[in-house]
Order: C-alpha cells, then structure tokens, then sequence
C-alpha cells in the first residue's frame, strides 16, 4: 500500500471512529421516567418517556420523551409542547388563553398498550382519543369512553398507549384544558423518520358556536450523537446566529417546500424537517392579532428554558418569540427547535369574517383536525463507506449507501 493510501486509510477510519463514538448507547431513565425499547428484542428505537402530568415547563409540556436513541445513537435530548393556545375570533368575543397540558385525561385503549409496548389485539382498534373519536361537525362523544364500547379488554387509561405497529412504534397521549382535550402522538419508523401529531376534541360542546384557533409549539432538543455540535440550516444552508422562519410550498430547491435540518457537522448524521400536508391549511396570525407570527424558531438551547415565558398567566395569549429569539449563535452548539401547527374550527356563517351564505365555511367546529411534520434521518448514519478502493466496514451498518 502507497503512502497517500495508507494516510488516506488513517483519515478515514478516524471519521468512522467519530461518527461511531455513540453507537451502542442506550437511555437510563430516572423515575417518573420510563424506558420504551422497541422492538424488545434488539431494539432499533429506545427512549425515555413521560405522561403529561410529569412533563417540564410552565403548566406542563403534554407527552414528553428525552433521550432518544436510533440504533444506538442518540438523536433528541427532549420532544416535547411546552406552548399551547385557544384563540376565539375577535368579531365573537376574542377571548384568547394560553392552555395548560399537565393534566393527564384518559385514553381508550387495550389493556396491553396501556403504559407498555404491545400489539394491538386482533381485530381490535388502535388507541381512541377524542379527537379520531370527534367526526360531527357538532356533536361531542365526551370523555373516555367516548359514547364506545369495545370488547377484548379495551378500557379507558390515563397514561400512555405504546403501540408495536409492525414498522413502527406509535405513543398516544391525551391531556385536558378545561373544555379541550388535546392529543399528542409520536411515531418513530424503523427506518428513522419521527412524525409527530396534533389534535384536540371537545368533551361538552363549550364554544362550540364561536370560530376559534389552537395552535400548538413543539420544542424538539436534538443533540445529534451526543457531541453537542449541531448546526441548523434552512434548505442546506447552515446559519450561525437564531432566527425565524415561515413555511412555504415552494420555497425550496427547484420549486419544492422549506425544509429545515438539524447536523453534526463531523459526523454528517442529522435530520430533516419537513412540513406535512395539514400544517399549510392555518398560515400564522389568521386571526390578524399577532398572536402566533411565526413557524420556526432556532434557538440555543438553555437549562430550564422551555418557552417564551417562565410564568406566563392564563391571557398571556401572545407567543413572544423575541424571548427566545435574541441573537445568540447556534453554531456548533446545542439548539432548541420551536415548530408551529395550528387549527381552526369554523362555525356557520361565521368565517372568513363578513362572509355570509354560501361564502361562509361550513360549520366543522368539533371535527376534529390533525397537524404534524416528518422528521427525515439525513446523513451517513452508520452506513457503510467507500473511498478510493476502501471498503471501511462501520459497526451497526444497516444499509448500503
């Protein structure tokens, strides 16, 4: 072997060391954590989870998940929601609330998924909230159980339902604000997409005939391979200091949507985050308040930081992101990503404002709407790598690139 091979060779297989210094890792939860290796056996995802009634934030952050794993290798310190709003249209009272999400209500599920990883039994249904339960424009089912009886052991559960689906796993959650009942749902891929999900149901009708908004802020702390380095870009374009951002359809690379992405540098492993189909239907500040002006936020991450407002009051109804977004770098570092999803139920003859007859949206006020991007693995991710002959096997490889 010449001497540039063999120095080449050596650069290499440090890069590999970098890229696999994390691999094997695995969560260790501390209680009222709990861990969620799935599959059981030789799990590709592994985490630790929390109900929202033992969530961090002020009023809590609904279902929250630190320390996750794919593969071996830590991808999140923390997801979670730790900004969540009701807003009712100005013309009808324009109440306007900052919702709690600690309170825990239950959800209707198999006994088996209850608080653990199982299958859904055969024949049975997935986990119900009230939101995939709200299907009336104006009739509410409730509570749990939601106007259903299901037989084969199906009860009504205030913790979390963790489903084995096959190629992925699916954690439900349910939490209550006064008359909403808000649902929150991961699913983590077996081949390294996270989706997150919004929804929200209505248990007694309440404002039923008022047009209103939720909108609700996921807060996702990546810390790609545990190296605290990350940079984030906006369509591949790194930047250096926090900044806003909105969506747009066509904003992206050859006419294609805004994407974000969150990367180690050295290693290349990262993620992208790519808005899904639902998240265009409510453009921020449709009320024409100022409440909710932005979709993305890029923030450095702080100890005990996990929102605009540490002691914010039920009327504190305005996302103020410049007490998150203030200049500092994220270069390198450890960032916080804030990311919007909002929904917007109508009543009859009510909106846009000034419509009137056909021009009005048909009333939809408790259907419920569901909201939430894809978060896309980018990058070598222990893959196999070839360079000038080499063929460098790196440990924990599951597929050719």
């Amino acid at each position: 072997m010449n001497i540039c091979k063999r120095l080449m060779l050596v650069a290499i297989l440090v890069l590999v060391g970098m890229s696999t210094a994390q691999a094997g890792g695995s969560p260790t939860c501390v209680f009222p954590e709990t861990k969620l290796s799935w599959p059981a056996i030789n799990p590709i995802w592994e985490m630790c989870w929390l109900d929202p009634g033992d969530s961090v934030g002020p009023r809590g952050s609904g279902m929250e998940l630190r320390n996750v794993y794919w593969n071996g290798q830590l991808v999140m310190r923390r997801a979670h929601a730790p900004m969540l709003f009701a807003e009712y249209n100005g013309g009808q009272g324009g109440d306007c609330y900052r919702d709690w999400k600690d309170e825990p209500t239950p959800t209707l599920a198999a006994a088996v998924v209850q608080n653990q990883l199982g299958s859904i039994p055969n024949g049975g249904e997935p986990a119900i909230t009230s939101c995939d339960r709200s299907n009336s424009p104006t009739t509410s089912y409730g509570i749990c159980p939601f106007s259903l009886t299901i037989p084969g052991g199906y009860n009504c559960t205030a913790g979390l339902a963790i489903e084995d689906l096959g190629d992925h796993v699916r954690l439900t959650a349910q939490y209550r604000a006064d008359w909403y009942m808000y649902a929150s749902r991961f699913e983590f891929y077996a081949d390294g997409r996270m989706m997150p999900s919004f929804g929200f149901g209505n248990r007694n009708g309440t404002f039923n005939s008022v047009t209103h908004w939720h909108t609700n802020y996921w807060r996702f702390e990546f810390d790609i391979d545990g190296q605290g380095n990350n940079s984030v870009s906006i369509n591949g374009v790194d930047q250096t200091t926090e900044f806003t951002d909105l969506r747009d359809a066509t904003g992206g690379p050859g006419g294609t949507q805004t994407t974000w992405e969150v990367r180690n540098p050295v290693t290349g492993n990262g993620y992208r985050l790519a808005p899904g189909a639902n998240d265009y239907l409510v453009g921020t500040n449709e009320s024409g308040r100022n409440f909710h002006t932005v979709d993305f936020m890029a923030t450095q991450a702080h100890a005990g930081e996990y929102g605009d407002d540490p002691n914010y009051d039920l009327f504190d109804c305005t996302m103020d992101q410049s007490a998150l977004v203030n200049g500092e770098s994220i270069a390198n570092n450890n960032q916080a990503i804030y990311y919007r999803v909002s929904v917007r139920d109508a009543t009859a003859n009510s909106w846009p404002n000034g419509c009137s007859g056909g021009s009005c949206i048909p009333q939809d006020s408790m259907i419920c709407k569901k909201a939430g991007p894809t978060l896309y693995p980018i990058g070598p991710w222990n893959e196999f790598i070839f360079a000038n002959g080499f063929d460098i096997f790196v440990p924990g490889a599951n597929r050719f690139r």
